[in-house]
């Protein structure tokens, strides 16, 4: 019998779930946690001294239990041994058990004591008979499928998986079997993995579909198309999870590179407008206003009335000219916008667009931005300002338009409103690019261009509402050449 200093491990033992005992060096029985005395239903007192072999285990052979003889004898020498076995109790159906013995050595080599811990396999094993059992039908199909399918027990520990599967990660089965599905899953889906899973084991869904990514085993992201559905045995106690895994890597690559092309092309489109409007000003702009002052110059030495006339009709068509050249220049790259900020550009537009229709009344309900958004942010606002207004004179026969700009912790709102036609909004975007409103669908792309939304709220003769919402700060992309700042 071991001595009073190892009455400590009693506090231990029943903290611990699976089935635990501590043997003497004969194998007889010292201790035993809470959880064999549930099984065995014994105390502790009837227990001690008895050897493991000779525990009232119900359901086992003669052979299973000189078995366990024979696993204890090899702790006794010195070894580590186990074996697997099916023990029933009060009725209860067969209880699986995994029992592994580890002898406890002093320094000279003598056995200290022997740990016995047997781990419930049940769920396991029933379930890897379950798929035994339809082996012959499903074999095929598991082994020839294109497309990965993976099998899980309840507790998301993998059973099999087809060669698909393997080698989409690059693990064998072997080395998947020793995993659970989590350790496979990307960091950045693994929370929604989880709901998903659990909400499927406890019942609160028959099935569910997910574009995840997995992580290959030399450490790459795997994009890939889930579907899951729950096995269920004739009970209605769950069973095991069934997935089909789609390789959707190359389609996810392909949809990055259309992605960053888009960005690229709406950066390269912005880039052009600066340039134009650069040329614009530095070129002809100022080679118009030189030919005013030239005009200006004949106009005040000529003596005869007719040219006098005839240049004065010059220089005013030349003033006008002027004016418009700097207005589109304003459109292209508004001088304010840099400088000042998105609040005091769309006055000063708003100002110039209001003195050129006066038939629509704008209203301003604008915050004050500053320097507080990144240069990129600002010019995808004001451009979805810009189109929008253009839309509202184009369509809305809209007479006043309300104009909102706002900043809410990260991110900014941009909202115009007007009280115009309106329009029926379809369920697809293409369709508003089918109907002509190119605009509103190059606008959606500019608020995705900085990783915003654009929201569109309108009904026919009901004025229409169009809301930016993006980011503080644009962390979407980063062209060529430029790295992200830390």
């Amino acid at each position: 019998m071991m001595n009073l200093e190892y009455r400590w491990l009693d506090e231990y033992f029943d903290t611990v779930h699976q089935y635990t005992w501590i043997l003497d060096p004969r194998g007889k029985v010292v201790r035993a946690n809470h959880a064999v005395q549930k099984l065995t239903g014994l105390s502790q007192e009837a227990m001690a001294g008895i050897p493991l072999w000779s525990m009232p285990w119900t359901g086992l052979t003669r052979q299973d239990k000189q078995t366990i003889k024979w696993v204890v004898n090899q702790a006794v020498k010195g070894r580590m041994a186990g074996h697997e076995l099916e023990i029933h109790h009060r009725g209860q159906p067969g209880i699986i058990i995994n029992l592994s013995l580890k002898p406890i050595l002093f320094e000279t080599g003598e056995i200290k004591f022997i740990v016995a811990e047997g781990y419930d396999i049940t769920a396991y094993k029933r379930t890897s008979e379950a798929l035994n059992q339809s082996e012959a039908r499903f074999k095929t199909i598991f082994d020839k499928a294109g497309i990965g399918i993976l099998i899980k027990d309840i507790n998301g520990k993998m059973l099999d998986c087809n060669p698909a599967f393997h080698s989409m990660l690059g693990y064998t089965i072997d080395e998947l079997k020793q995993l659970d599905y989590l350790e496979i899953t990307h960091p950045l889906d693994k929370k929604l993995s989880r709901k998903l899973f659990n909400e499927l084991v406890n019942g609160k869904r028959k099935s569910y579909f997910i574009e995840k990514r997995y992580l290959h085993k030399d450490g790459q992201s795997i994009w890939a198309r889930l579907t899951a559905s729950l096995v269920l045995e004739p009970d209605h106690q769950a069973q095991f999870v069934i997935a089909m895994v789609e390789n959707i890597t190359a389609q996810k690559e392909i949809e990055t590179e259309l992605v960053e092309l888009q960005q690229r092309l709406m950066q390269g489109r912005e880039m052009e407008r600066l340039r134009l409007a650069q040329e614009l000003h530095d070129g002809p702009l100022q080679e118009i206003i030189g030919v005013t002052y030239q005009v200006q110059e004949l106009e005040d030495t000529t003596t005869e009335n007719a040219i006098r006339e005839q240049l004065q009709a010059a220089h005013t068509a030349l003033n006008q000219l002027t004016r418009s050249l700097r207005t589109i220049c304003g459109e292209l790259r508004p001088p304010t916008l840099v400088p000042f900020g998105l609040e005091k550009t769309i006055k000063s537009h708003a100002g110039q667009f209001q003195a050129t229709h006066p038939d629509l009344t704008i209203n301003l309900d604008l915050a004050h931005d500053g320097q507080s958004l990144s240069e990129q942010v600002r010019i995808v606002l004001f451009r979805i300002y810009q189109e929008a207004l253009n839309n509202i004179l184009r369509h809305a026969q809209a007479s006043k338009v309300q104009i909102r700009f706002s900043q809410e912790e990260e991110r900014a709102i941009l909202e115009i409103q007007d009280d115009g036609t309106g329009f029926e909004l379809p369920n697809r975007w293409i369709k508003l690019a089918r109907n002509g409103h190119l605009g509103l669908v190059g606008s959606m792309e500019r608020a995705k261009e900085v990783g915003g939304n654009l929201e569109i709220l309108t009904k026919p003769g009901k004025g229409t509402i169009i809301r930016a919402i993006v980011p503080l700060h644009d962390e979407s992309f980063h062209p060529a050449g430029q790295e992200e700042k830390s």
